[in-house]
Protein backbone atom coordinates (compact mmCIF):
# COMPACT_ATOMS: atom_id res chain seq x y z
CA UNK A 1 0.00 0.00 0.00
CA UNK A 2 2.86 2.01 1.15
CA UNK A 3 4.08 1.68 -2.42
CA UNK A 4 1.38 2.54 -4.66
CA UNK A 5 1.38 5.55 -2.40
CA UNK A 6 4.50 6.69 -3.02
CA UNK A 7 3.94 6.19 -6.56
CA UNK A 8 0.46 8.34 -6.81
CA UNK A 9 2.45 11.12 -5.43
CA UNK A 10 5.00 10.89 -7.68
CA UNK A 11 2.45 10.87 -10.29
CA UNK A 12 0.67 13.95 -9.28
CA UNK A 13 4.54 15.45 -9.06
CA UNK A 14 5.31 14.39 -12.19
CA UNK A 15 2.34 15.69 -13.68
CA UNK A 16 2.30 19.61 -12.14
CA UNK A 17 5.84 19.83 -12.84
CA UNK A 18 5.02 19.51 -16.51
CA UNK A 19 1.98 21.65 -16.32
CA UNK A 20 4.32 23.96 -15.25
CA UNK A 21 6.95 23.25 -17.96
CA UNK A 22 4.09 23.70 -20.40
CA UNK A 23 2.68 26.84 -19.32
CA UNK A 24 6.62 28.29 -19.13
CA UNK A 25 6.93 27.41 -23.07
CA UNK A 26 4.18 28.81 -23.74
CA UNK A 27 4.98 32.35 -21.40
CA UNK A 28 7.56 32.20 -23.31
CA UNK A 29 6.32 32.44 -26.72
CA UNK A 30 3.82 35.16 -26.35
CA UNK A 31 5.01 38.91 -27.09
CA UNK A 32 8.12 40.41 -25.08
CA UNK A 33 6.86 42.96 -22.99
CA UNK A 34 9.48 44.56 -23.32
CA UNK A 35 9.53 45.39 -26.72
CA UNK A 36 8.33 48.41 -28.37
CA UNK A 37 3.98 49.21 -27.28
CA UNK A 38 2.71 48.77 -31.05
CA UNK A 39 -0.97 49.49 -32.08
CA UNK A 40 -3.24 46.42 -32.79
CA UNK A 41 -2.03 46.12 -36.31
CA UNK A 42 1.20 44.98 -37.21
CA UNK A 43 3.26 47.95 -37.92
CA UNK A 44 5.60 45.49 -41.08
CA UNK A 45 5.48 45.92 -43.92
CA UNK A 46 6.55 43.46 -47.20
CA UNK A 47 8.94 45.83 -48.39
CA UNK A 48 11.05 45.92 -44.99
CA UNK A 49 11.34 42.42 -43.68
CA UNK A 50 11.07 41.82 -39.90
CA UNK A 51 12.94 38.59 -38.86
CA UNK A 52 12.18 37.44 -35.08
CA UNK A 53 15.51 38.65 -34.14
CA UNK A 54 14.82 42.32 -35.30
CA UNK A 55 11.09 41.62 -33.85
CA UNK A 56 12.76 40.64 -30.28
CA UNK A 57 14.51 43.90 -30.89
CA UNK A 58 11.66 46.14 -31.49
CA UNK A 59 12.46 46.85 -35.17
CA UNK A 60 9.36 48.06 -37.12
CA UNK A 61 9.05 49.00 -40.52
CA UNK A 62 8.41 52.66 -40.42
CA UNK A 63 11.14 53.68 -37.74
CA UNK A 64 14.26 54.22 -37.57
CA UNK A 65 14.72 52.03 -34.21
CA UNK A 66 12.44 50.39 -31.77
CA UNK A 67 9.47 53.21 -32.72
CA UNK A 68 11.35 55.82 -32.62
CA UNK A 69 12.95 57.82 -35.99
CA UNK A 70 15.34 61.21 -36.11
CA UNK A 71 13.41 64.32 -35.25
CA UNK A 72 11.27 62.65 -33.14
CA UNK A 73 9.79 64.84 -30.19
CA UNK A 74 12.04 63.61 -27.84
CA UNK A 75 8.83 63.19 -25.40
CA UNK A 76 8.38 60.19 -27.41
CA UNK A 77 11.63 58.46 -26.64
CA UNK A 78 10.57 58.06 -22.55
CA UNK A 79 6.56 57.74 -23.74
CA UNK A 80 7.71 54.58 -26.24
CA UNK A 81 10.48 52.77 -25.17
CA UNK A 82 10.00 49.79 -22.58
CA UNK A 83 13.89 49.07 -21.94
CA UNK A 84 15.06 49.70 -18.70
CA UNK A 85 16.60 53.36 -18.11
CA UNK A 86 20.11 53.45 -16.81
CA UNK A 87 21.11 57.04 -17.64
CA UNK A 88 19.41 60.29 -18.14
CA UNK A 89 20.36 63.74 -18.94
CA UNK A 90 19.64 67.14 -20.45
CA UNK A 91 21.79 65.91 -23.95
CA UNK A 92 20.21 61.72 -23.93
CA UNK A 93 18.76 59.04 -22.38
CA UNK A 94 20.15 55.56 -22.20
CA UNK A 95 17.85 52.07 -22.06
CA UNK A 96 18.93 48.73 -21.81
CA UNK A 97 17.13 45.07 -23.00
CA UNK A 98 17.60 41.84 -22.23
CA UNK A 99 17.34 39.76 -25.00
CA UNK A 100 17.11 35.66 -25.05
CA UNK A 101 20.62 33.90 -24.60
CA UNK A 102 21.45 36.73 -22.07
CA UNK A 103 22.43 38.97 -24.87
CA UNK A 104 21.98 42.44 -24.04
CA UNK A 105 21.28 45.58 -26.16
CA UNK A 106 22.42 48.94 -24.96
CA UNK A 107 20.91 52.15 -26.48
CA UNK A 108 21.53 55.76 -26.18
CA UNK A 109 19.17 57.61 -27.59
CA UNK A 110 20.40 61.99 -27.81
CA UNK A 111 18.31 65.26 -28.15
CA UNK A 112 18.71 68.72 -29.82
CA UNK A 113 15.95 71.19 -29.80
CA UNK A 114 13.58 68.77 -28.06
CA UNK A 115 14.09 66.58 -31.24
CA UNK A 116 15.59 63.05 -31.62
CA UNK A 117 19.17 64.09 -32.95
CA UNK A 118 20.95 60.62 -32.79
CA UNK A 119 20.76 57.06 -31.76
CA UNK A 120 23.97 54.51 -30.65
CA UNK A 121 22.84 50.77 -30.29
CA UNK A 122 25.59 48.57 -28.80
CA UNK A 123 24.46 44.86 -29.34
CA UNK A 124 26.53 42.48 -26.58
CA UNK A 125 26.36 39.12 -28.21
CA UNK A 126 27.23 35.20 -26.91
CA UNK A 127 29.13 34.11 -30.11
CA UNK A 128 30.91 35.13 -33.74
CA UNK A 129 27.34 32.90 -34.66
CA UNK A 130 25.25 35.52 -33.34
CA UNK A 131 26.69 38.40 -34.77
CA UNK A 132 26.96 37.14 -37.89
CA UNK A 133 23.15 36.46 -37.32
CA UNK A 134 22.12 39.89 -36.90
CA UNK A 135 24.40 41.30 -38.88
CA UNK A 136 22.59 39.57 -41.91
CA UNK A 137 19.32 40.32 -40.37
CA UNK A 138 20.09 43.83 -39.80
CA UNK A 139 22.03 44.43 -43.05
CA UNK A 140 18.53 43.18 -44.70
CA UNK A 141 16.74 45.45 -42.76
CA UNK A 142 18.72 48.65 -43.35
CA UNK A 143 18.71 47.80 -47.18
CA UNK A 144 15.21 47.67 -46.87
CA UNK A 145 14.83 51.11 -45.70
CA UNK A 146 17.69 53.31 -46.38
CA UNK A 147 19.07 51.25 -49.93
CA UNK A 148 22.32 49.79 -51.02
CA UNK A 149 24.96 50.30 -48.29
CA UNK A 150 28.71 51.35 -48.75
CA UNK A 151 31.04 48.74 -47.31
CA UNK A 152 34.54 49.40 -45.91
CA UNK A 153 36.94 47.52 -43.73
CA UNK A 154 34.49 49.08 -40.81
CA UNK A 155 31.50 47.89 -41.71
CA UNK A 156 28.14 48.85 -43.81
CA UNK A 157 27.11 52.34 -44.11
CA UNK A 158 23.80 53.67 -45.49
CA UNK A 159 22.38 57.44 -46.30
CA UNK A 160 19.23 57.62 -47.40
CA UNK A 161 16.09 59.88 -46.22
CA UNK A 162 17.83 62.55 -44.22
CA UNK A 163 19.54 59.52 -42.30
CA UNK A 164 22.56 57.90 -42.49
CA UNK A 165 23.47 54.62 -40.77
CA UNK A 166 26.42 52.60 -39.75
CA UNK A 167 26.71 48.95 -38.89
CA UNK A 168 29.99 47.64 -37.07
CA UNK A 169 31.28 44.71 -35.77
CA UNK A 170 33.22 45.60 -32.83
CA UNK A 171 33.88 41.85 -31.13
CA UNK A 172 37.37 41.75 -30.03
CA UNK A 173 38.61 38.20 -28.62
CA UNK A 174 35.98 36.54 -26.58
CA UNK A 175 33.88 39.68 -26.22
CA UNK A 176 31.22 40.01 -29.31
CA UNK A 177 29.08 42.76 -30.28
CA UNK A 178 27.96 45.53 -33.04
CA UNK A 179 27.92 48.84 -32.88
CA UNK A 180 24.71 50.99 -34.99
CA UNK A 181 25.26 54.80 -35.28
CA UNK A 182 21.85 56.90 -36.82
CA UNK A 183 22.64 60.45 -37.36
CA UNK A 184 20.67 63.01 -39.94
CA UNK A 185 22.64 62.47 -43.31
CA UNK A 186 23.85 66.32 -43.03
CA UNK A 187 25.35 65.11 -39.47
CA UNK A 188 27.44 62.34 -41.04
Amino acid sequence: MKQIYCLFIFAISFTTLQSCNNRKQTENQSPDSSNVATDSAPATSPEVPISPRLAELGLTADSDWRGISLGDDFSKVKATEKGESFESDAKHVGYTLELKELETVDMLYYQAGQKVSAIDVDLFLNSREAVTEFQKDLTTYFTARYGTPKSDKNGNSWSSSGTFVTLKDVSKGKDFGLKINMLPSSGA
